[in-house]
């Protein structure tokens, strides 16, 4: 597994994860990996993805096709992203999209977690989108992290340095999680400028 977080804080987004990847008990670390990413550039957008790591090549893939659309701006138009590519990925990417008992939809085989210029976002297997207000979490790691951002979000940190202190505190904890990290921060368009003091 992995664990991947999104912050939003003063102006800025931020996403990171860690590098650490496993093959059932095997443990590879960055320092044995090259391409021990977990994080892709789409456009203006960075996402992270949790779970195989063939879906990251797939997504790269998918999108290095320039005509096809990709908006991921709110949670709306990254439905109707993955719902276009959804039968694309089926056809050219054999994605087992079969759904199981008892589910009413198939799945697009993604999970994880994005971050724009517009803010940041979950993504969802049924190619849904939740949007948040300071943080999120992804992954094995998820609930250490999660905890960690709450202390450092209320303490005054950086979007950056609460990415940073989620992932360490899932490194420390969570088995499938593991140091260096990587991290990505960007200005959001909709900041809040700060308000000018007022002269006595």
């Amino acid at each position: 597994m992995s664990t991947i977080v999104v912050t939003q804080k003063n102006g800025v987004a931020c996403i990171g994860a860690d590098t650490l990847s496993c093959l059932g008990s095997l443990r590879q670390k960055a320092g044995h990996v090259v391409n021990k990413t977990k994080i892709t550039k789409i456009g203006d957008t960075f996402i992270g993805l949790t779970g195989t790591s063939a879906s990251l090549v797939v997504l790269n893939s998918y999108f290095s096709n320039p005509d096809r659309p990709r908006d991921f701006s709110s949670c709306e138009m990254i439905f109707e992203t993955f719902r276009h590519a959804h039968a694309w990925l089926k056809a050219e990417y054999f994605m087992s999209s079969m759904p199981d008992k008892g589910e009413e939809y198939e799945t697009t085989q993604f999970y994880g977690l994005a971050a724009n210029a517009h803010g940041i976002f979950a993504l969802y297997s049924y190619r849904s989108a939740q949007q948040f207000h300071k943080f999120w979490a992804a992954g094995s790691g998820r609930d250490f992290a999660l905890g960690a951002m709450q202390t450092a979000y209320d303490n005054g940190k950086s979007a950056e340095e609460i990415a940073r202190a989620g992932l360490e505190a899932a490194a420390e904890f969570d088995s499938a999680t593991s140091a260096p990290f990587e991290i990505h921060t960007m200005p959001l368009v909709n900041a809040e400028k700060p308000k000018a003091k007022k002269r006595k």
